[in-house]
């Protein structure tokens, strides 16, 4: 009787039912449906157990389900990146054009709740440099945008300016080093000896 059961249940169960059973037993989910409650059935009869009956999924509360906004902000006005080029494809004789997906930035300011798109972001390699992620406390603070990007960038663009004083500096040095700097002439060194190559021969 429960031989039946575990049958028509069995025979109930959708593919990704069986396939999560299959799972669980330890079985190839691979093939037809017949081949699969077949391996199935084996695997159970040689364990001796009743089938594990896949647990109910339970309904997401709304908190899980609504993604959390992440905004980042550019230090250009309009920035536009590829996260997956377009390209061509033939199909049925006639060439296609499959559009990419691109991350625009308008003003400033891109916002998501996509996850693949915020990844992306964090691992850019212009991530600090031209962009940055604003941070919820941020945005809580009750800072505008245009305070936020202000606050971010000042260091970058204090820091060009360092770099930019370091290398003029280091550029200096190296005039000084070796001794040529523009409009200057190299003195002669004197020595106590007179030399005779320098005088004219009569």
């Amino acid at each position: 009787m429960t031989e039946e059961r575990t049958t028509k249940s069995l025979d109930e169960m959708s593919m990704a039912e069986l396939w999560s059973v299959a799972k669980l037993l330890g079985v190839s989910k691979d093939g037809k449906r017949d081949e699969l409650i077949a391996r199935i059935k084996q695997a159970q009869e040689q364990q001796g157990d009743t089938p594990p009956v896949p647990a109910p999924q339970q309904p997401k509360t709304a908190k899980a389900q609504a993604p959390r906004e992440t905004v980042y902000i550019s230090r250009y006005y309009e920035l536009k990146l590829v996260m997956s080029p377009s390209y061509l494809k033939e199909v049925g004789g006639k060439v296609l054009i499959i559009r990419g997906t691109y991350i625009q930035f308008h003003e400033g300011v891109y916002k998501t709740t996509n996850p693949e798109e915020v990844e992306y972001l964090d691992n850019h390699p212009n991530f600090g440099s031209v962009f940055r992620k604003v941070e919820t406390a941020d945005l809580k603070g009750g800072k505008s945008v245009d305070q936020i990007y202000q606050d971010k960038f000042k260091t970058l663009e204090e820091r060009e300016k360092e770099i930019e004083a370091r290398e003029a500096a280091l550029r200096k040095r190296e005039v000084e080093m070796s001794g040529a700097e523009e409009g200057a002439t190299q003195p002669k060194a004197k020595s106590g000896i007179r030399s005779t190559a320098d005088q004219p021969k009569f």
